[in-house]
């Protein structure tokens, strides 16, 4: 451990000193005023005091032109339409971020930005929100084993993973699928120095799309989730006009050769939050936190990132997650109940969840812990009650929790390998996880549960407009369809 304190005091010294807060090369912004004929935006590259570069708006305001301007008459000598040029003869730059929530890109790309991508979509991640089965989904790749790198084995019986796991990307197999990834170790520091680690990512997966060496690149910038648990939205915003620079900086060195797409694994909370104080609930209501289940009153409490939930396991999962929802902080409550998953809300709220042929139903036994009665009532169920999972989406997408039943029922039982047994849902002002690691980070933003501002993300393609709503998992399906190709390509 002391071996680990010290190279990852090192790193922060490299990443600190090593210029990482060096921009990409093309400008941020204009430098000059534009005339009153000149429509669009234009950039002097090569910063010699004229433009050279112009980005030029079709119909919707959405960039399809770029122009290249010799003389720095502000007239284009070149134009090149972005969208007649196939996909078959272009590369494809595909940017995946941690955590970012569809309102704040919509917004940000209302106000002028990332006008080169058609308007984004909203995604409904998987819950719980993290980004191990997020990606998984975002990438149709293989089930992750556990919702994070720690979690209760309970094949072993014990506690397993910790910091050698995810260190090691055990709990992440869809690091295979990517091109450019920034070592492991990065990511403690990630949430150091996030925006120094940002830089660094960006200028990084820079030089590996010059390697011109695969068709497809995907490259995940892990930094980004820092840069918003430290910074909140603002710091989320300072990363998408990073972005903005490395795509506009790609298109133009490409001659318009290049389509990007950018998608993100989550939402997340932006709203400030405190450790939940459950440690004490739980003892209060007698369990005994331990690495192993031997008494009926035990319990395994997995603590490892800073999230807005909580992954449980014990012997008797209905009676622990019968107490914790009285803990202060805590919204919802869920177990599996054979088949079935049962949810617990405050205030004695009880509800079943069961799926059959793919619909699911939901029977409030007392209460409405998800607030879907009144959703309910304007939809048709089959005979049995089961409703179709395209259609609740739909109807729940703006929902204060999106999808629940459908995401609930498999975080219990196809999302990962070893489930938890009790899955909980913090309000956005509580957070839970490594004491050691939380003593280090100002929380000002997070992810993990279930409510919309930690479900919903985006994403978003220079490609052609995709679905305005999709879960995850849906994502390579719709990517395929635009593409008229398998997404992901293999490597």
């Amino acid at each position: 451990m002391r071996k680990l304190k010290s190279v990852c005091l090192l790193l922060v010294t490299l990443v600190s000193a090593g210029g990482c807060r060096k921009p990409v090369f093309f400008p941020a912004q204009t430098h000059f005023p534009m005339p009153s004929h000149f429509v669009g935006r234009a950039y002097d590259v090569d910063d010699d005091g004229r433009p050279d570069f112009f980005l030029l708006p079709g119909k919707g305001g959405r960039f399809d032109r770029i122009a290249y301007d010799r003389d720095g008459d502000w007239r284009a000598d070149e134009t090149v339409r972005l969208d007649a040029i196939p996909l078959a003869h272009c590369r494809h730059l595909v940017i995946i971020l941690d955590g970012f929530g569809f309102d704040l890109v919509k917004a940000y790309r209302d106000k002028g930005g990332l006008r080169l991508f058609h308007p984004p979509s909203r995604v409904i991640a998987p819950y719980p929100t993290l980004t191990d089965p997020c990606l998984e989904d975002l990438l149709g790749y293989t089930p992750c084993r556990a919702f994070e790198a720690e979690y209760y084995d309970h094949r072993a019986g014990r506690m397993a993973g910790g910091s050698g796991r995810y260190l090691r990307g055990e709990n992440a197999p869809y690091n295979r699928l990517l091109h450019y990834r920034a070592d492991l170790i990065l990511d403690a520091i990630a949430y150091l120095k996030p925006w120094e680690v940002f830089g660094k990512e960006v200028n990084d997966a820079k030089r590996r799309f010059d390697k011109g060496d695969v068709k497809e690149m995907r490259a995940y910038f892990v930094s980004s989730a820092g840069v918003g648990t430290r910074k909140g939205a603002d710091g989320q915003r300072m990363c998408l006009g990073r972005i903005e620079q490395l795509v506009h900086q790609v298109v133009w060195e490409t001659r318009g050769l290049t389509k990007v797409t950018m998608m993100a694994d989550h939402g997340h909370s932006y709203t400030p939050a405190k450790r939940v104080p459950l440690e004490k609930h739980l003892k209060s209501k007698g369990w005994r936190l331990t690495s192993r289940l031997r008494g009926e009153k035990d319990v395994a409490y997995v603590r490892f990132g800073l999230e807005t939930y909580v992954s449980l396991a014990a012997r008797k999962p209905a009676a622990l997650a019968g107490d914790v929802i009285g803990c202060e902080g805590v919204e919802l409550a869920s177990y599996a109940d054979g088949d079935r998953a049962v949810v617990l809300g405050r205030d004695g709220a009880k509800a079943v969840i069961a799926r059959r042929a793919g619909r699911f139903s939901y029977t409030a036994e007392a209460g409405d812990p998800l607030k879907l009665k009144a959703v309910l009532a304007k939809l048709t169920a089959d005979k049995d009650g089961f409703h179709d999972a395209d259609e609740l989406l739909a109807a729940t997408v703006g929902c204060e929790y999106p999808a629940p039943l459908q995401r609930i029922w498999r975080a219990h039982f196809a999302l990962v390998e070893d489930p938890a047994d009790v899955i909980v849902s913090l309000t956005d002002e509580y957070c839970s996880g490594s004491k050691g690691f939380g003593g280090f980070v100002d929380v000002a933003s997070t992810h993990g549960g279930l409510n919309a501002a930690n479900s919903t993300t985006f994403i978003m393609s220079t490609i052609g407009a995709l679905p305005p709503v999709m879960r995850s998992a849906d994502v390579p399906r719709h990517m395929k369809a635009l593409t008229g190709r398998d997404w992901p390509a293999h490597r």
